[in-house]
């Protein structure tokens, strides 16, 4: 969104949001400076989960609900209180922002697309390519729960044999290639 000019003005863009994302717990409103946001980092996406002693017990760098699924059951079984999984998690998780992330450039279009086009070349367009593709994504990128070790094997095999496949597609193009320019060579 473009930038607020009043507390109002963000407010209401935040209960609109919860509202059309269908947010059901508190959504915290920072001030216009972005007090809060620059505390806890300043990143995009950041989750931290706050145990009741009042202590960040997990910080997510990005938003994964699979990790922070994970994260919750340890804090849980921790009687919501301690560090957990290490207490931070660093990895980026692209794909399911590639799935999901055109949601939120659509409602800043089109400075918001412009915006980070212009930062990050390619992290704008890959969203809406992910977007059109989110019938087939969002089954694997957009789960609550982490995929089962069956599952995760099952994709590795899966992913394995197509590099395996595409490998042996690209040498015997590379023979053939190769072939056809010793035969050219012989003709001279």
């Amino acid at each position: 969104m473009p930038a607020y000019q009043n507390f109002e003005q963000k407010m209401q863009d935040a209960e609109r949001y919860q509202r059309e994302d269908g947010i059901a717990w508190t959504v915290l409103v920072d001030d216009l400076e972005g007090t809060t946001h620059q505390v806890y980092g300043g990143l995009a996406d950041p989750t931290y989960l706050i145990g009741t002693d009042g202590r960040v017990a997990f910080y997510n760098m990005w938003t994964h609900a699979p990790t922070l699924h994970e994260a919750l059951e340890e804090l849980q079984k921790q009687g919501w209180r301690g560090e957990v999984k290490g207490g931070v998690h660093q990895m980026p998780h692209l794909l399911p922002s590639m799935t999901d992330g055109w949601k939120g450039l659509r409602r800043g279009w089109p400075q918001s697309f412009i915006d980070l086009e212009t930062s990050a070349p390619g992290m704008a367009s890959g969203p809406w390519l992910g977007y059109q593709l989110r019938p087939l994504l969002a089954p694997l990128t957009l789960r609550s729960k982490p995929l089962p070790p069956s599952a995760k094997l099952g994709l590795a095999a899966g992913a394995a044999a197509l590099l395996f496949l595409g490998a042996r597609s690209l040498m015997s193009r590379s023979a053939a290639s190769s072939r056809k320019g010793q035969t050219s060579n012989k003709r001279l």
